[in-house]
């Protein structure tokens, strides 16, 4: 599907770069986009305007008559649609807010002009428009009932000013909703604004210096189940106005909070004293094996002595024995094989 978009995509613009009037708008889920629309002023008077798809899903987005309110024809769509301006100036602006990957499309204008003569005409806008919104991979924080999580904050548009608050916002269902706005110009050095004041031990905002520069963390505790949805968290600057932002889903994570209390923390610590007495049972195993495969080595390495020279030696000390003692006891007279005693007596000696 997505490389069958990717083609879609790449005919579109190649078209824009063959007609020239087709302005390519690239945006993230959860941007906004503004469709400047506008025609050449003529002597004739502009009734109405016109927003119309071509792609995707043709048909019209919304009317609106001069002088009078936008009608969108898509109710879920009311509060992501705003215009600016009247058709009777020729000119004037749509936005479209919290965009998602189905608003990706072709747009152009169309204004209705009057002609007492006949009936009204449809004059297109100067520009058309290629929309394409590309979706966000969002993060993934999952924690046990009681835990804590941590979030980044980041200040919007990337801009690099003095931090002066934070504010969080939270989405479960279709709106948003915030959940902390904290600045020092309301408070001073107060704990927490009147709007997070029943709350605000449960968040806790820290920075550390980064490799490009202070880094900033918001540390929600004491998580509930029912506390479980899309988080975002951005940094207020100093010299911006205190006004409220909505949910950034570029910079958002999802926070899921498993019921009941259990003891995360500790999975780590277990397992790692679980590795690492099999790591020293295999050492042990090892050290054994080698052990007993030497012994055995040196055991075999001694040659037995052989059957023949064991007998010779018993036979040679057995017949040195009988010589010895037909010599001492018997009167015989061949000389006696046997050493002689030279301590005896010089009398028997003689004798």
């Amino acid at each position: 599907m997505s490389a069958i978009r990717n083609l879609w995509t790449l005919l579109v613009i190649h078209s824009v770069f063959v007609c020239g009037d087709i302005q390519f708008l690239e945006r993230q889920e959860g941007d906004s986009v503004e469709l400047p629309c506008a025609i050449e002023p003529r002597s004739r008077s502009t009734l109405g305007f016109y927003l119309k798809r071509t792609w995707l899903h043709p048909g019209s987005v919304l009317f609106k008559y001069t002088g009078s309110d936008a009608r969108v024809n898509a109710a879920a769509d009311e509060r992501r649609l705003a215009v600016g301006g009247d058709p009777s100036s020729h000119s004037l602006t749509v936005t479209l807010s919290e965009l998602t990957v189905n608003d990706t499309d072709r747009y152009y204008c169309e204004f209705v002009v009057a002609n007492p003569s006949s009936e009204d005409e449809r004059v297109p806008g100067d520009t058309e428009f290629f929309l394409l919104v590309n979706a966000v991979e969002i993060g993934r924080i999952e924690v046990c009932a009681g835990g804590s999580a941590v979030i980044s904050c980041l200040p919007p548009r990337g801009e690099d000013l003095p931090v002066e608050g934070v504010s969080l916002t939270r989405r479960r269902g279709r709106a948003p909703a915030e959940l902390l706005y904290h600045t020092k110009r309301h408070l001073g050095d107060g704990p927490a604004s009147a709007s997070a004041s029943s709350s605000s031990s449960r968040f806790q905002l820290r920075s550390a210096p980064g490799p490009g520069g202070f880094t900033y963390n918001l540390t929600l505790r004491h998580l509930r189940p029912e506390d479980g949805g899309l988080y975002s968290c951005q940094l207020l600057l100093r010299g911006r106005p205190d006004t409220r932002v909505s949910l950034d889903t570029r910079r958002a994570v999802f926070v899921s909070v498993e019921g009941g209390p259990c003891g995360c923390s500790n999975y780590p610590t277990l397992l790692y004293a679980l590795s690492s007495a099999v790591l020293v049972l295999i050492v042990l195993l090892i050290l054994t094996l080698i052990y007993h495969k030497r012994a055995r080595t040196r055991a075999a390495s001694r040659p037995p002595a052989p059957i023949y020279e064991e007998m010779a030696g018993v036979k040679t000390l057995s017949t040195k024995l009988d010589d010895c003692e037909v010599s001492e006891y018997r009167n015989c007279k061949r000389k006696k094989t046997c050493p002689e005693n030279h301590y005896e007596t010089p009398i028997r000696s003689a004798f």
